[in-house]
């Protein structure tokens, strides 16, 4: 990592200082105004100070993590340039404070304290949205945004309706409009075709090639591994469903039904149908072009909540000039338009006399608009209306009895209103399915817990000895291990420094703090191979598409990674597998360990169980091991590891590992019953 690099990563770090520096000593101020003294000039003086240095510092570490690249550039610019603008009146506020007594100052020094909040403020706003998107703090956040509901399965468009919302959850945050490191755009279909600064991520027709799945499949505590680890990781449904479109030529208009579907795959579609109710289940046409043709006259913007579907989204929000003329034209479709969103807009109840004509509405948005209880009246009869947002108006108890009597009203969000807590209690017992958001109480933040400690080796098997050392950047922390397969607890071994393996180890971990619960267990099975093998027979042969490089695989101390096309795994379909190895010469062997891989969106499985046998002749085999592993219970994202069996010392050349497969998928997959996989790397003999 070069210099420039290494001091911009600090940036995230050290702005917070003049954030919290600054608006102490603004608040500091205004207390003093308010009480006619002077009574925290001392601690004014004090937090101007830092928060000049804080200011300067973050400036400075800003410019420099901006010379990585992978911003949007206007708003790059207008934070950088913003805060170096708060550095430069953060220090003259200092000056200021210093020298308030005379009067020219006097008349410039609480204006200018208010300009550097106000620039604090703004600038702060604008790097939120370099990391997080510009709606990060958004009214709109109040409530979830509801995926498009997808009725009809056959006709729904591959790219628009699974690949591109899985991206956009996913993976936009770091390559989305706002933010796009590496060159990469991933929320857009140019974007995602057109790749990065290294290149194409897709290679249509190729899983194997294409950089973007590879880096799903590294090992989370890789740092090319995406999403980054603190992120929401991608399931094993949704990396499948982005493999098959992958892999089917990454099209863009195809439909399924235009689509080949293994039934793995179609059984993940199926999960993203909801059955037709409400208002899905009316037979609506189409609205004619002529109609839309006339929406789009008037200015009015609208989407198909999917493709092929007959119903439509109108999105008016944030305008200033709505007037009932324009509203009107919304009679035009008035059996497709069922989302209307209407918020931050001019509207009022005058202009609003068009909802008892639209009357399929599943979802509408007034918040922050002039509205009373008088358009809440013309809801009547809006039997399919679920979802209804009122946040910031006028809306009081008696327009909250008409909602009611609304059958299908399940979400209602009343923060900043006039409804009082008898509203609420009746509202409640009328509708005791409803959802409601009054802004109170809501917890931001979950249980207080540890993350995992990173175990760092550099790599998972070693012919002599390895060192090992745990990480858990945060201060205050106790960890604790165990190397023997128990999990660790607070009564385990303390971890002071790093140590050395010289032995075959399940290494667990776990981190402790007064005051948070406890990390789950990190754990990483580390072995030793001390005798290399000469030779492997293996029977049967893996299947042709997963070969490796032969028996070679076995025994040539490469780890496969968690991508099961890249080479170094041997695949068997539906198989038990078993190897023996030919280790030259007789020698006091103790115990095998065999690499396995798990996939189980991929129909990959590990070993259920092994058997071990020796010889010293190579035609009479003593069993010296047998073992039985639990299936993995439910989905789980891929991942590698060793299974390793101890015996008793015995003298032998030759080593028989019997590797037993699951043969079908467990009843909990999406597929129950189809033929499973089962992939090895190296078998390992100490």
């Amino acid at each position: 990592m070069d210099i420039v690099n290494f001091l911009g990563r600090f940036h995230p770090l050290i702005l917070h200082l003049p954030i919290g520096f600054l608006l102490l000593a603004f608040g500091m101020e205004l207390r003093d105004r308010w009480r006619g003294g002077t009574d925290f000039s001392p601690a004014i003086r004090f937090s101007l100070f830092w928060g000049a240095v804080g200011s300067v510092a973050a400036a400075g570490t800003g410019y420099l993590l901006a010379q990585r690249g992978g911003y949007e550039e206007q708003l790059l610019g207008r934070h950088q340039w913003l805060g170096i603008a708060v550095a430069i009146l953060a220090v003259g506020m200092y000056v200021l404070h210093a020298r308030r007594d005379r009067a020219t100052v006097q008349r410039l020094y609480f204006p200018a304290f208010v300009a550097t909040v106000l620039a604090l403020s703004i600038t702060g706003h604008l790097g939120g949205s370099l990391t997080h998107g510009s709606d990060f703090i958004s009214p709109a956040h109040l409530y979830p945004e509801e995926r498009a509901r997808i009725a009809d399965l056959q006709r729904a468009v591959v790219f628009a309706d699974f690949i591109q919302p899985i991206l956009e959850e996913k993976c936009a945050r770091c390559h989305g409009a706002s933010k796009q490191k590496g060159e990469l755009v991933l929320h857009t279909a140019a974007g995602l075709l057109a790749g990065g600064e290294n290149g194409p991520v897709v290679v249509a027709g190729d899983v194997a090639k294409s950089p973007l799945v590879q880096r799903i499949h590294l090992p989370l505590e890789d740092e090319e591994h995406m999403p980054p680890k603190d992120k929401a990781q991608l399931t094993d449904q949704e990396i499948r469903l982005l493999e098959w479109w992958i892999e089917g030529g990454a099209e863009l208009k195809a439909t399924v039904a235009e689509s080949e579907v293994p039934e793995e795959v179609r059984a993940i579609l199926e999960a993203y149908v909801e059955p037709a109710d409400g208002v899905f289940a009316l037979n609506v046409s189409p609205a004619s072009g002529r109609r839309l043709n006339r929406l789009r006259a008037a200015g009015i913007d609208f989407t198909r909540l999917h493709a092929g579907s007959p119903f439509l989204a109108v999105d008016l929000s944030r305008r200033d000039s709505l007037g009932a003329a324009t509203l009107d034209e919304l009679r035009a479709v008035a059996s497709q338009l069922i989302d209307l969103d209407l918020s931050y807009t001019n509207v009022s109840d005058a202009d609003l006399e068009v909802l008892r004509k639209l009357p399929h509405l599943r979802a509408l948005s007034l918040q922050h608009t002039a509205i009373t209880d008088a358009t809440l009246d013309r809801l009547r009869g809006h039997d399919y209306l679920e979802r209804l947002n009122v946040y910031g108006t006028a809306v009081s108890d008696a327009g909250v009895a008409v909602l009611a009597a609304l059958p299908r009203l399940r979400k209602l969000y009343l923060w900043r209103t006039a409804v009082t807590e008898d509203g609420l209690a009746e509202l409640r017992r009328a509708q005791p399915r409803l959802y409601v958001d009054t802004g109170a109480g809501t917890e931001l933040f979950g249980d207080a817990r540890l993350k995992a400690p990173i175990i760092q080796a550099a790599t998972d098997i070693f012919s002599d000895s390895m060192e090992v050392a745990f990480v858990l950047n945060m201060t205050g922390v106790e960890i604790y291990y165990t190397l023997d397969g128990t999990p660790p607890d607070s009564s385990s071994a303390r971890y002071r420094e790093p140590f050395y393996l010289r032995e075959s180890s399940k290494v667990q971990a776990i981190a402790v703090k007064a005051g948070w619960q406890p990390s789950p267990v990190a754990e990483r099975q580390l072995v030793r191979m001390r005798y290399p093998a000469r030779a492997v027979a293996l029977a049967p042969r893996p299947d042709d598409r997963y070969p490796g490089d032969g028996t070679k695989t076995l025994i040539d101390f490469q780890k496969g990674s968690t991508v099961f096309t890249d080479g170094r795994w041997l695949g068997y379909e539906a198989a038990h597998v078993t190897a023996t190895l030919d280790l030259g010469a007789n020698q006091e062997i103790s115990g095998v360990s065999v690499g396995a891989l798990e996939a189980t969106a991929s129909y990959i499985f590990f070993p259920r169980g092994m058997e071990v046998a020796l010889s010293s002749d190579g035609r009479t085999f003593e069993k010296v091991a047998t073992a039985t592993y639990p299936v993995t219970a439910g989905p789980e994202p891929p991942r590698t590891a060793n299974f390793t069996e101890r015996f008793p010392t015995r003298r032998a050349r030759y080593v028989r590992v019997k590797v037993l497969s699951t043969m079908r998928n467990p009843e909990w997959h999406t597929a129950p019953g189809a033929p499973c996989w089962v992939f090895l790397d190296e078998i390992l003999v100490e």
